[in-house]
């Protein structure tokens, strides 16, 4: 690789987005699609970085700093809190395409493009069609199928999947030289393919034993709690949905791994299948205490 580009795995990809560059095929609008924590968004920043400085993203000229601080007057980040983007949003951001920029590019980054409403995005559609010169667009998903199909038929997609377990450990442990086999055998574990969620538990270790308390919770109560003490235990979590993810990622963490080991694999396929269900019901904002003890009446 020419460029560092701060991730775990995905050399194809990065590879497309080097030739891209350095052999002037560069496209007006990339889409990096995939899981969640896989390093779509670290990738795009990145891109945005190498495309506007002029020694390749050196992190020491102003340029650099103003992108890394999201100062850059030509580099325009509209980051994923949660809320829609609606059509106004999308006006100023067209409005912005339209100014006269001090740049290379101008260059737009949109995290999770997917929370466009339908208004917002055929507005989008028709600067993508006809963008102004040396404009580039860097979208993010997590869900590709969430997005108008004539979007996706006007950029150049990028798709990142989950890595192996085998893959991360390895490449944690070239990381983490330091670090036991045992505590980086179950990152890689408790990561579920995730890249930049594996970086997050190693560079973390408040957040990696937050894990290691759930994940014994889970265990307990999956071999011994009853369906009484699920409940209770669902209750206290249902109100923080930050909670509520780690519970279900670990849950399916274990599930996998007993999977793996032979055991009762028809019921825990379908447990995990349930699960991903309720995870795509939390998202529909269904009632997360409801949508958890259904879940718990089946494990």
């Amino acid at each position: 690789m020419k460029y560092n580009w701060s991730i775990i795995g995905h050399e194809k990809q990065l590879e497309l987005l080097e030739n891209d560059i350095n052999f002037d095929k560069l496209s007006h609008a990339y889409l990096l699609a995939g899981p969640n924590s896989v390093g779509k968004h670290t990738v795009a920043r990145k891109l945005a970085g190498i495309l506007q400085c002029e020694k390749d993203f050196c992190h020491k000229c102003p340029t650099c700093q103003q992108i890394s601080s999201g100062s850059h007057l030509d580099t325009v980040e509209l980051r994923d809190e949660g809320d829609s983007i609606k059509i106004e949003d999308v006006r100023k951001l067209v409005e912005r395409c339209n100014m006269t920029g001090q740049s290379r590019y101008k260059i737009f980054l949109i995290q999770g493009v997917e929370r466009m409403t339908t208004e917002a995005a055929n507005s989008f559609l028709k600067t993508l069609e006809e963008p102004p010169e040396r404009t580039v667009f860097v979208l993010t998903t997590n869900n590709i199928r969430a997005l108008l199909p004539t979007i996706v038929s006007r950029v150049r997609v990028v798709n990142f999947q989950h890595v192996s377990t085998k893959y991360l450990e390895s490449k944690l442990k070239d990381l983490y030289s330091d670090r036991e086999d045992k505590e980086i055998r179950q990152v890689s574990l408790f990561s579920l393919g995730k890249t930049g969620k594996a970086i997050h538990l190693m560079e973390n270790p408040a957040s990696l034993a937050k894990y290691f308390e759930v994940y014994r919770d889970v265990q307990n109560f999956l071999d011994r709690k009853s369906v009484v003490d699920r409940f209770s235990y669902v209750e206290e979590i249902a109100e923080d949905k930050k909670q509520t993810e780690l519970f279900l990622n670990i849950l399916m963490h274990v599930l996998r791994s007993r999977v793996l080991e032979g055991k009762e694999v028809d019921r825990y396929l379908n447990t995990l299948s349930k699960i991903e269900e309720t995870g795509i019901l939390l998202k529909k904002n269904i009632n997360t205490r409801l949508a958890l003890e259904n879940l718990m009446l089946i494990i």
